[in-house]
């Protein structure tokens, strides 16, 4: 089988949802966080490999897994897979009950016309957000650090070097460094990237053009830009706003 790496994104706003379709497709992911959503996935075909929390596992045909907001892992392709991949707004996992989460869920599932699930598969894949409540409380805090990630997750294009995070924090640059990842998952420079990326894909979903994006995300240059772009999502930013669509 030809291996295409063909994605599709599909944006429910009103219910805070994205869905993210990766057929046949051999792209590996770095380690990474999501700072905003709960993720749910089901593997439709192939093989890949899962590190999170420092463990890995093998995801096969038709597994299904979880990953919880600031939770580091990782994807490596084993061989070409097919990936249903769903992002559910934190905040609307705290404040609606899972059995309108499901019915929007369901509603996103039957508005990709690509996409053919059994009964079983759907049941697997709703089965991901029986987690328990406890969970929805487990995101690191650290007084220490807070305003900093806070910095980052706000405003990624922000210049703000190591040094500059440590004199803030009346520490040195190599204990800043250690505490971020110890609760994070991440170092800064890699948590400032993954939002910069993530800011970069909502301003070309929204319609900017890629040389207004790449300036307003703290880039030094486009070429930069596109090269750290494809690192994280797999595609370059012209393929992934031409694989964005917006549920109507």
């Amino acid at each position: 089988m030809k291996k295409t790496n063909h994605i599709i994104y599909l944006y429910d706003k009103p219910a805070d949802m994205e869905l993210i379709l990766c057929s046949n497709s051999v792209i590996s992911y770095p380690l990474h966080n999501h700072v905003s959503v709960f993720t749910i996935a089901l593997v439709l075909y192939g093989s890949l490999s899962l590190t999170i929390s420092g463990d890995s596992f093998t995801c096969e045909k038709d597994s299904s897994f979880t990953v919880l907001p600031y939770i580091p892992h990782m994807i490596e392709a084993n061989d070409a897979y097919s990936l249903l991949t769903l992002c559910i707004g934190k905040h609307t996992v705290h404040s609606c009950d899972k059995d309108e989460i499901k019915h929007n869920i369901l509603h996103l599932l039957t508005s990709v016309r690509e996409l053919e699930l059994t009964e079983v598969q759907i049941s697997r894949l709703l089965n991901c957000l029986d987690f328990p409540d406890s969970a929805l409380l487990s995101y690191p805090v650290s007084p220490l650090i807070d305003l900093v990630k806070k910095q980052m997750e706000c405003c990624p294009e922000m210049k703000l070097s190591i040094d500059e995070m440590a004199r803030s924090l009346h520490l040195s640059k190599y204990h800043l460094i250690r505490i971020f990842k110890q609760t994070v998952g991440l170092t800064p420079h890699q948590f400032q990237i993954q939002n910069r990326i993530r800011k970069a894909q909502h301003m070309l979903n929204a319609g900017d053009n890629m040389t207004e994006v790449a300036l307003a995300t703290g880039f030094c240059d486009q070429s930069h830009f596109i090269k750290q772009f494809e690192k994280h999502v797999g595609l370059t930013p012209a393929a992934y706003k031409t694989s964005c669509r917006l549920l109507t």
